[in-house]
């Protein structure tokens, strides 16, 4: 005997799915609103990352350091965050030397608009780096 009386459909009605794309509609534009973010994120981290696998990086003061990070980043074409600070819209980053460390830090934050009046306030905390000075004291 079958579960549902005859002539009688058991799928979802017009309501569940217009309910079923809405959300998927939400959650579409609010992927396509944040993902190239996490994107940007990325190439932030691998940028700074790569600044480890540099040896010679301990001979340069940190405003040179600055800069080559700064050259980097307009290849990338980030501008999310700035090695050099232009001006205080964009958050900045900082790169602190003692004799034998030097740690460069960028973290930032970013405001995406997501839909309507809603904006999403994204943190980046991961982009930390330190290096070693080979022959500190």
């Amino acid at each position: 005997m079958s579960r549902f009386p005859v002539g009688r459909q058991g799928g979802f009605s017009l309501w569940g799915w217009l309910v079923v794309l809405a959300l998927a509609g939400f959650f579409l534009t609010l992927g396509f609103r944040i993902g190239p973010v996490y994107v940007t994120n990325y190439t932030v981290r691998a940028t700074v990352k790569s600044l480890q696998n540099e040896p010679e990086l301990g001979k340069l003061t940190p405003f040179d350091v600055r800069r080559a990070v700064e050259r980097k980043f307009d290849v990338n074409r980030i501008e999310v965050i700035q090695a050099v600070c232009r001006n205080k819209k964009k958050p900045c980053m900082t790169i602190e030397k003692t004799k034998t460390e030097m740690t460069i830090n960028a973290n930032y934050e970013t405001r995406v608009h997501a839909m309507g009046n809603i904006d999403a306030v994204i943190v980046f905390s991961d982009n930390l780096v330190t290096i070693p000075i080979p022959g500190g004291s």
